[in-house]
Order: structure tokens, then sequence, then C-alpha cells
């Protein structure tokens, strides 16, 4: 796994220490070794995390004759099979690289390549005759590319903000727009960024760079098409699938291991590279105090089960680290607000200890119905078709009413069944939008400076026409797979993991797995209140009973017991009123919104614990990441 960087001029000659000093900011994703290429016009860069070919597989890579050069963020999970098919078509190879495989696959077929492509990547692919740049990121947006277009036609790319940075001319200007969906959201969706006139590619696009011009298009989308399957030939398919997948995912010349939570995903995924393995597998887990987020004993069990060599940490009570703040947002490179980012780095610096590449169970709820806001989601918009408005907005104001004298989990509950009335008024798309909030449209604006006016971009990046027609719980995972699994979920994955040098790699992500999930009916997926229908099936002959009989449980962490005085006195200082970022805010909201989290353990009327706990966090990751890249308000 590598981190890749460059930038291209229209007229006059490039500075390689430009790329050297972004190329430096990328060490933590190639700590192996690293490259510089001047083509003139151009300059590539990219760090190296050996994995395959270790002796070999250099990059930049050029091409025979050097027409191509190639820096290259991934891996080609059929790249065997490619190779094959590439000598048959007389291409002599030189290293057992997957990044040759690309180059010559390139070279061959150019942007047609790209339909053949299974795997996890991001790379960039310099034409010196025809002197354009390519940028590709793969379908489902595993790995990260960010890029700048400058008025004059320069373009400027990198892995992360934060190498992307390291280029004098990259505006360090707040974007006002994806402030306001950072704070809805939790996340920045692709193609913004939280610096204005900074993108980053969008999921399976390309973009071309040519006489100063640049050009972006999909080359594969994400679309829900359910045909007849019949249950058993199902299960087979998808259990074949599964093992192809695992197997093909843990071809290394380094050690791979795997993080097992103790749910479905991640177990099933042990389970399979345990059956695939060939020597001992390592497994990585992390757990809490706060039972409410533990599942460590159930990974225990699984682990036991399936015979791994099982690495266990615990994150302990009022324990934040405000060194730890500093190392997310350097790494992610923008605020982020999936609080799991805290769990994923320090598992993740553990698995380092170990291994230099892990197998992951993420993609396994959008694509097979496991969350449970996606049965919530079909439920809004069925009441929103079947139940008129006046009762709606009758029951609404009776749980208005019901709200301020409710404690605990009927609190909880009531403050659920009230949100999920008022968003029966709201479209399909934004119901699923809203659901996941951590704050509402409303709530943001009246946080956001009256001054600084905002229009809130869309979250969803696919192709609104795919989800036409779909089943509710169909179209609430068309949604998610297409927001944020990609822009939180897979990005803290990657954040967290390339932060300590560690490779994940996510088997049900795998370009097959994914469209034969588009495909497979919506009951082989949700059947009644139980989602992963099928997924069950595929792993239930490998895995204990325990993990299909315990309560779901998400990556999360249990803020209002990890905060401790070190937080409360950083809040304090990073909104000290003077300070640009308090400036953004109205000081009474704001003030109002720290203090809800603050004392969240004695539950809030307005707002759950958790999200009150989660609100701060992402202000102190917001207040740090201003500081850091010095960005103006």
């Amino acid at each position: 796994m590598c981190g890749v960087n460059g930038y291209v001029l229209r007229t006059g000659a490039v500075d390689s220490r430009l790329v050297e000093s972004m190329n430096a900011a990328l060490q933590h994703r190639g700590p192996d070794e690293g490259g510089v290429i001047d083509a003139g016009n151009a300059c590539l860069g990219m760090r190296r995390l050996s994995i395959m070919d270790l002796a070999r597989g250099h990059q930049p890579m050029h091409s025979p004759g050097g027409r191509h050069t190639l820096v290259y963020n991934g891996e080609l999970y059929d790249h065997d099979t490619m190779r094959d098919d590439l000598v048959r078509r007389g291409h002599r190879f030189r290293t057992s690289s997957d990044t040759e495989v690309l180059l010559e696959a390139w070279t061959s077929k150019g942007l047609d390549c790209l339909e053949e492509l299974n795997g996890m990547f991001a790379f960039a692919v310099y034409d010196r005759d025809e002197n354009h740049l390519t940028l590709v990121r793969d379908p489902l947006g595993i790995k990260p590319l960010y890029y700048w277009h400058a008025p004059d036609g320069e373009l400027v790319f990198s892995s992360e903000l934060g190498s992307l940075l390291e280029h004098p001319r990259v505006p360090r200007q707040l974007d006002h727009r994806s402030l306001a969906m950072l704070l809805v959201d939790r996340c920045v969706a692709d193609p913004w960024t939280m610096l204005e006139g900074v993108h980053q590619l969008p999921p399976g696009h390309w973009l071309r760079w040519k006489d100063g011009q640049i050009e972006v298009r999909r080359y594969w989308r994400m679309a829900i098409q359910p045909e007849a399957m019949g249950e058993v030939a199902a299960a087979e398919e998808l259990r074949q699938l599964l093992d192809d997948s695992v197997r093909s995912q843990l071809v290394a010349d380094v050690p791979v291991g795997v993080f097992l939570s103790g749910g479905i995903d991640s177990s099933t995924i042990a389970a399979y590279a345990k059956r695939c393995s060939e020597g001992p597998l390592h497994s990585f887990n992390v757990g809490f105090a706060n039972s409410e987020f533990d599942e460590s004993s159930i990974a225990r069990q699984v682990a036991q089960h399936l015979g791994t060599e099982h690495h266990e940490l615990r994150i302990q009570d009022a324990s934040f680290d405000p060194g730890l703040l500093d190392s997310i947002v350097r790494h992610v490179g923008q605020p982020l607000g999936d609080l799991s980012c805290i769990p994923t780095w320090i598992v993740s610096r553990s698995a380092r200890e170990h291994v230099k590449v892990v197998l992951s169970g993420d993609g396994g709820d959008e694509l097979f119905g496991g969350y449970d806001h996606i049965r919530w989601a079909a439920r809004v918009q069925r009441v929103s078709q079947q139940t008129p408005a006046l009762l709606r907005r009758l029951g609404g104001a009776v749980l208005a009413g019901v709200a301020p004298v409710t404690r605990g989990t009927t609190l909880e509950r009531t403050r659920r069944a009230r949100k999920g009335l008022e968003l029966t008024f709201c479209e399909p798309l934004e119901q699923v939008r809203r659901m996941m909030s951590l704050w509402s449209e409303e709530e943001a604006r009246s946080l956001i400076c009256s001054g600084k006016a905002f229009s809130l971009p869309s979250a969803f990046h696919g192709d609104p026409a795919t989800l036409d027609g779909l089943e509710p719980e169909d179209f609430a995972m068309a949604v998610l797979g297409q927001s944020y699994m990609t822009s939180a979920i897979l990005a803290k994955v990657d954040r967290m993991s390339m932060a300590n040098s560690l490779e994940v790699r996510v088997p049900l992500l795998d370009k097959r797995i994914v469209e034969f999930a588009m495909r497979c009916p919506l009951d082989l997926k949700i059947r009644g209140r139980q989602g992963k229908f099928l997924l069950r099936k595929a792993g239930q002959s490998l895995l204990p009973e325990v993990v299909y009989s315990h309560p779901k449980k998400g990556f999360g962490i249990p803020m209002q017991d990890w905060f401790n005085g070190d937080f409360w006195d950083l809040m304090d200082e990073l909104y000290r009123p003077e300070k640009p970022v308090a400036s953004l805010f109205n000081q009474q909201e704001l003030e109002r919104t720290i203090a809800d989290g603050r004392r969240s353990e004695s539950q809030v009327a307005r707002v759950s614990s958790q999200a009150a706990c989660a609100r701060v966090w992402l202000l102190a990751q917001l207040g740090h990441w201003m500081e850091t890249f010095e960005v103006a308000a």
C-alpha cells in the first residue's frame, strides 16, 4: 500500500522539491521506500509500503519505451489472472508486482482497462507523448485521491490533504458549505472537502488533465437491480464468492491478519481467512469497560473457536489524550465525526506490531442490510406513504409534550419516534440523510453565525436515477453505500490504518461480491426484523452460535466515559472567543452545545448523551484542524 502525489503545469518546468516535500508528508503510508520522477511539466511521487514483490516493485514505474509513468496506491485482487491474460497477448513482465500488471493493462487498453480492474486503488498515469495526466479512483472509494485545479491550469493531487497542502499554492480557506455538511452528516462527502476549491475524486471516476483543462467522468456505478434467486443457490454462490475474495486478498509477501470485533461481518471474514490460511492467523480486537459497547468476550470466543492467535486491547475510561486527537486530525486531513476513529487507530497500532496487512468486515451492513437505520428508514418511508399528514402531525405534537418528562430508555424511544414522524414530511433521500444526522439542518443554521450563509450540498454521490423504483430498504442501502460508507466508514479505516503503516483489505467490497449484492433480492438480505440474512447463512457452519444470537453493537466508543479534564480544558482553549474557529458560530448556541456534552451522563432532553459527546468531539477536531493546518475562517 502506498501514497501517491504530484502536480502538472500547463507551461513551464516543475520543481521536484515540491513533490519531495509532499512525499515526505506521506511517509506513514509508505515507510519502506519512496520515489519522485520529473517529466518536464509534470512531476509524480509516491511512498511505498512493500506488500508484493518487495525487491522489485519500485515506483514510479515506467512502461517499456518510457511513454507512460505510473504511481499507484492499492491492490488488484485478481492480478495473477490479468497477468496470464496479458502474457498470452504478448506482454512481457520484469516483476511479479501488481503495479506492473496495472501499467501493462493501461498501455494495452487505456481507460478501457478500468472495466477489468477488481481491487482498491487510486493511481495517476502520465502520458509523455500526449502530455496528459489521468487520475483514477476505485469503484467503492476505498482508497482516497484529492486534487486542486488552479485557474491557470495547474493540477495538484495527493492521497491525503496534509500532503496536498505541502504545495504552497493550494488554498487554506474554509469551505463554508462543507462546514455545514460536516455538522449535519458527520463527514464531508465526495467531491467536496473542508477546503475551498479542493476536491476528492469520487468513487468509480477518472479525471483527465490536458492543456490545463480537466474532464471528470464516471466509469462504474452502483445500481441495485434485484433478480429472482433461490435461497440455497444464492447462499452457495455467496460462499464461493467469499472464499475466492478472501483467498485472493490473503495473497501477500508479508504476514496477514484480521480485525475481529465479534460481529457477523468480521467473524465471517475471519472464518474464511482461517480456512484459507496455510499458517497461523493473527486476530485483533479492542474492548471497553462499558459493557454497552464491549464485544471483546464474543471476539475471544470466535478466536478460540477458529484457532487464531488473538490480541486484545482495552480502552480505559477517562483516558482522552490530546496527542491522539492531533494524530487523528493530521492523518484524516479534515474533521471526521465517526467516533470509531479512536478504536480503529488503537487496534491498527496494535496490529502493526505483528503484521503489515489485515482483512476487515467493512461493507456488510451497507450491502446486506445490517444497519437498524435501514429498517427504520423503510418504516419512515412507508408511514409517509400510508398515514395521513394530520395524524402524523398530531402524533408528533403528543410526543413533543411527553419528551420533557421522560428519562432513560423511554426518553430515547420517545425521541426516536418523534424524529421518525418529523422525517415523514421529507423526501426519501432527505429522510435517510436526516436519520443519520448529528445536527439537523435547522440546528446547524442556528449554530453557524447568520453572517455565514450556506446551502447544503448533497451527500449522495451516486446516480439518483439508480434509486428509482427501489423498495425502501434497498433505497436506504443504496444511499448509505454511496454516501456514509465511502465518506466516513472507509475514510476512517484507510486513514487510521495507514497512519500506522498498516494495509487494510475489505473482502466484502470485492467488486464481484458488491455486484452479487446488487442482484440479490431484498428478502435474502433482510427477512422480518433480521438483517444480513444471506451473510448469516454463508458463515453459520463455520462460526459459534454466539455470533448470531447477541444484539448488534457498533464499533463506537463510550465518549462520556472517555472524556476527562484534559479534554474539557482543551475545548475551553480551542474555543476562546478570540479564536478564528469561535467566530464561525453563534456564541450562545456554541456554549449550549458544549454544555450538553459536559452533562451528557445525565441525559439531555433534546439530544442523546452519545450524540451530545459526538458533537463536542467533532467541534474539538474542527478547532484543532484549523489551527494545525492554518485554515482561514
